[in-house]
């Protein structure tokens, strides 16, 4: 008798009469039950087992009694320690999770169950496969600490975003007063190149966190895979075979994100690839009754069109697949990759209202899935024609509000400089105050700031100067509160931008109050 087997004989329990009928009826109930259940005799011996327990556990215990050998070697401890309990009556019900011998990855639940006196037997134990609930949990898991992860990505953007505006903004109005060949020229060229090359990286981190602003229309998916398919032969080289299968589909997204993710999952194959191999790209629909069938309990039961990206190449290890879309996570050594190519990729697709999965590929490798809301409208409807765009000119009383006193001073020299005269206020309250003594011609205002921030300034500004053109500019506002801003009236203006563009959004939110005259 073995260590692990001594609890079972260590007890002495009185004999008990039953009933032969109840015995049958219990054995034709367990047989029939759908969840795995192995009968033990009062000596802790298997002597029966149904079918369901026959297909999860794949052992037969029933052959050798033994009931331990369903579990690994270092679980078996714990169920023999269980069974003993149950055995000696010191409990009714145990609990353990433990990992089955045929499946020494996984967990499953088995419960110890003490069995009724007139049953004639000693326990039993029951075994539920929890792979589906623990793949679930996972993915639950995995979709929160990622909308964590974007929070704080934002977060960081929104920061950067402001130091980027005063340094990009002090370069340029620096280079204004260079010509080509000074000594100083150059340097303030290169510093103004390096922020730019910070700015997209800080783009990058808004993407992941779902905060661009995108221009969603209708694409024809199929479309869209051919007319960048040139594009990828380049970036993936002669020695990937790149194949392009009959796609179909049509899909509400900004076409040119889109295409950012197809760019970003090729460069991602063609490094796994190292250079060579064969990338696959198709597309096709999925309707919503075989929604469930993927075995995606997050995602909704709608229409879909699948887009996927298969390589060739080493795979994703299962210890880092978790990883692969947060933000600076990169298996490439130092110097040679951001790590924000999939959690850009990510990132675009969760604020299209889509879902991304790398899964292992046939034959090796691992296949990328964009899972996007089909859309029912037709790819070639036309667009309706804008109007023609007004430049009215220019000039007058700025008031700008701002609560970074370096963005502060970078916007007023460039208002300055096109000739606006420039009222300034460090919050929300000093604004207030300068509208309701001064003559103001537009708005231009941070979004986040302390006390009152942009948006309650526009709300409490728009009940005395209800046609007040007005500009927001902020480095972090999600795309819902820019509807809402814009919807106001309001202009939104992403930092970090230049003159040019701080002077095109101005004129946008004086047109916008032009041809919104009665």
């Amino acid at each position: 008798m073995s260590a692990v087997e001594a609890p079972f004989r260590s007890w002495e329990r009185p004999p008990v009469p039953f009933a032969v009928g109840s015995v049958v009826q219990a054995t034709e109930m367990i047989d029939v039950l759908p969840l795995g259940i192995a009968v033990l005799n009062t000596e802790g011996i298997c002597y029966q087992v149904n079918a369901a327990f026959a297909e999860t556990v794949e052992y037969d215990c029933v052959e050798s009694g033994d009931i331990l050998n369903l579990a690994v070697p270092a679980d078996r401890p714990m169920l023999a320690a269980a069974i003993a309990d149950i055995l000696s009556w010191h409990q009714r019900q145990i609990e353990c999770r433990l990992h089955l011998a045929i499946r020494p990855h996984e967990l499953a639940v088995v419960n110890v169950i003490r069995a009724p006196i007139n049953w004639g037997f000693g326990a039993l134990v029951a075994v539920r496969d929890i792979r589906e609930q623990v793949r679930l949990e996972q993915q639950v898991a995995q979709a929160t600490k990622m909308q964590a992860v974007g929070q704080l990505a934002g977060g960081i953007a929104h920061d950067f975003n402001n130091i980027l505006t005063a340094v990009l903004g002090l370069c340029a109005q620096l280079l204004d007063r260079r010509v080509p060949g000074d000594d100083d020229y150059d340097d303030l060229d290169e510093i103004r190149i390096n922020a730019g090359r910070a700015a997209k990286l800080v783009a990058q981190l808004l993407a992941f966190s779902r905060q661009q602003t995108l221009r969603p229309e209708v694409v024809n998916v199929a479309a869209a895979i051919t007319g960048v398919e040139a594009l990828l032969r380049r970036l993936v080289g002669p020695d990937v075979d790149l194949i392009v299968e009959p796609s179909t589909g049509v899909i509400l997204a900004d076409p040119g994100q889109l295409e950012q993710v197809l760019t970003n999952l090729a460069v991602n194959a063609r490094d796994a690839m190292s250079g060579s191999g064969r990338l696959t790209i198709a597309a096709r629909e999925i309707a919503a009754r075989d929604v469930a069938a993927l075995g995606y309990a997050v995602m909704p039961t709608i229409d879909y069109v699948v887009i996927t990206v298969v390589d060739t190449g080493t795979g994703i290890a299962p210890e880092i697949a978790g990883k692969i879309f947060e933000p600076f996570f990169t298996t490439k050594p130092i110097g040679e990759g951001t790590g924000l190519g999939l959690s850009t990729v990510y990132g675009i697709v969760k604020q299209t209202d889509g879902f991304i999965f790398a899964t292992p590929a046939d034959g090796g490798g691992t296949c990328f899935a964009v899972y996007l809301p089909a859309t029912v409208a037709s790819a070639s409807a036309a667009a309706p024609v804008a109007p023609p765009a007004l430049r009215p000119p220019l000039s007058g009383t700025v008031l700008l509000v701002e609560d970074e006193r370096a963005v502060r001073l970078v916007v007023e020299r460039a208002l300055r400089r096109a000739g606006f005269n420039v009222i300034t206020a460090s919050d929300g309250g000093v604004a207030l105050d300068v509208i309701g003594t001064a003559t103001v011609d537009v708005l231009v205002s941070d979004v986040v700031m302390p006390g009152i921030d942009g948006v309650e300034l526009l709300n409490r500004i728009r009940t005395r100067r209800p046609r007040l053109p007005v500009v927001l500019m902020s480095g972090y506002a999600d795309p819902p509160q820019r509807r809402a801003l814009e919807g106001a009236g309001a202009v939104f203006l992403a930092k970090p931008f230049t003159a040019d563009d701080l002077l095109a959004a101005l004129r946008a939110a004086v047109a916008a109050q032009v041809l919104d005259t009665p």
